[in-house]
């Protein structure tokens, strides 16, 4: 009888921050943790996330038993709501990422068709073949979990997105007696986050984070705006703890953050807390008895800070000599889109702290004495890093040869690594890659519609409508328009526009008469005419959107 094989198979997270999504499979059978998307950048015109391509996953949809949840980030679960009508398993997550799945959910229209099971914090569940244990995780989210996933071949540790904080102010700390307990009982594997394992120490207490705040807080003689994550609700709690101690009241500014803290309150993460003010209510207060939590630390075009910096916000004006605090880390990638809100905000006046300033942020991910505490807790034969650029994932992988781990290997996504029978290998590559949410739909990172709109980014349109007889022949000159072209370039855009009239016209009645009724002649040379000129005249490239007309 030939033994199965135990299979992880990342198809996002490895060899990248976010979009997280891994596949464990024993068999036939096959479960998923975490669903998650990565955000656009402003090489992707109209783009504001990326799901993981889930290709494979479809290949073994009927073998697919459920998706587990380690937490609420959108890097863990936003990728649900879009991915769920391919995938149609149920789907188990604690009460808090339960409750953010269920809104966005109702907001896709999928509130009733989704089995969404709610598993307590530290609970146990049986998905198809597979059962597993969550153990209680320090995070930046309430409620995050490792998943002890059991399969007839053993157990795997899957802990993303963690650290060791005793005093997390929101949330649990991380259980050290299950995860010694897990260790005792042996793992096959573990897979651990290695976002911070170039940093050394540890990653920071948010207990200790509270004075900080409250110190720069009380400093502060103007209005004060906090940016961070939505998801932070001990940030929330310690931001109102500093600010009520600095005889100041808390609004919130952002759509997210109104939502999270419903559900945080849902979950009980609130008592105690009063209600926040709205935008509309902060306005009336005096300068410097506002306190002002706000989306939008990673310089998100439509978040809530990027519009107050812009100085088009309906209802928060910031003046010279109010504080702006980034509570937060700079993700990898962000730091032009910070960079250009934080530009915004110098021309306001506006004083800026951010980590590089003072002490603001502790990051929820463990630098490398915490990695090195969890090894000597569960002792795992093997380990493999995610959660993590390739930097990163090699990086983890130098870092556990020192600690005495006996095997660690790098995957990156679509990898299929082989954990049982025999000594783990990468066996075989899977379909990977990305595809972009656009409205309802998704289409591929290399789909024509994206090339298009790049190219409308960087080089604009030119719109030709040209109208010909049953002949051929011109009955008009051309109608030619200009979109994003030629402002400030050289000639006259109406000496330009004269040039290409004359050249399309001269090179249409030039055709003979078979080639001038056919629109694709007519259009191959319209448009080849028309990049030549803007080539050698302004040295652009546009678009060229062509309309034939026949009477």
């Amino acid at each position: 009888m030939i033994e199965k094989e135990l299979l992880f198979v990342p198809l996002g997270g490895a060899g990248e921050i976010g979009m997280n999504l891994s596949l464990y499979g024993y068999g036939d059978d096959w479960v998923m943790i975490d669903c998650g998307v990565t955000f656009s950048d402003d090489r992707h015109p109209g783009v504001e996330v990326f799901v993981p391509d889930i290709t494979f996953v479809n290949e073994e949809i009927e073998n697919l038993h459920g998706i587990i949840i380690t937490h609420a980030h959108e890097d863990h679960i936003g990728g649900v709501p879009h991915l769920w009508r391919y995938l149609k398993c149920p789907i188990y997550a604690t009460p808090f990422a339960a409750g953010h799945l269920r809104r966005k959910l109702s907001e896709a229209g999928l509130a009733a068709k989704v089995p969404l099971n709610e598993i307590d914090p530290g609970g146990k569940s049986k998905v198809g073949p597979f059962s597993f244990d969550f153990i209680p995780l320090a995070h930046s989210v309430p409620e995050t979990q490792a998943v002890a996933l059991k399969t007839p071949a053993g157990t795997v540790l899957h802990i993303t997105d963690w650290k060791i904080d005793p005093a997390p102010i929101v949330g649990s700390t991380t259980d050290q007696l299950r995860l010694k307990s897990i260790g005792d009982n042996g793992v096959i594997s573990m897979m651990c986050d290695s976002t911070n394992i170039q940093v050394s120490g540890h990653s920071g207490s948010e207990g200790v984070l509270s004075d900080s705040l409250a110190e720069l807080i009380s400093a502060c003689e103007k209005r004060v705006v906090v940016a961070c994550f939505a998801s932070n609700i001990a940030r929330l709690v310690t931001c109102f703890k500093a600010a009520e101690a600095a005889g100041r009241s808390v609004g919130l500014v952002g759509r997210s953050l109104w939502t999270m803290t419903e559900n945080a309150r849902k979950c009980g993460y609130l008592d105690g807390i009063p209600e926040f003010l709205s935008p509309e209510e902060v306005g009336f207060l005096p300068r410097d008895k506002v306190l002002i939590l706000a989306t939008g630390s990673q310089g998100e075009p439509r978040a809530a800070l990027s519009r107050i910096a812009a100085d088009s916000h309906n209802d928060i004006v910031l003046e010279r000599g109010d504080t702006v605090i980034f509570s937060s880390k700079e993700i990898p990638g962000n730091e032009r889109a910070i960079g250009r809100v934080q530009n915004q905000l110098s021309r306001l006046g506006v004083n800026i702290i951010t980590e590089k300033d003072e002490f603001v942020h502790v990051s929820g991910h463990p630098a490398r004495d915490e990695v090195a505490e969890l090894y000597r807790w569960v002792k795992p034969p093997i380990v493999v890093p995610i959660h993590g650029e390739t930097r990163h994932l090699t990086e983890h992988i130098k870092f556990a040869t020192k600690q005495g781990i006996p095997e660690s290997l790098v995957v990156q996504n679509g990898s299929v690594l082989k954990l049982s029978p025999g000594p783990a290998e990468i066996i075989d590559e899977v379909p990977h890659g990305r595809y972009a949410v656009d409205g309802k739909n998704l289409i591929a990172v290399d789909s024509e519609i994206l090339k298009t709109r790049r190219r409308l980014t960087y080089g604009g349109l030119v719109a030709v409508t040209i109208v010909l007889d049953k002949k051929g022949y011109l009955v008009v000159d051309p109608e030619i328009s200009f979109h994003g072209v030629l402002e400030g370039q050289g000639k006259l855009a109406s000496e330009i526009l004269e040039e290409l009239v004359e050249d399309v016209s001269d090179g249409i009645n030039s055709l003979r008469q078979k080639n001038r009724k056919n629109n694709d002649n007519v259009e191959e040379l319209t448009s080849r005419l028309i990049r030549r000129v803007l080539r050698q005249e302004c040295g652009l490239r546009p678009v060229v959107q062509l309309h034939v007309i026949r009477t």
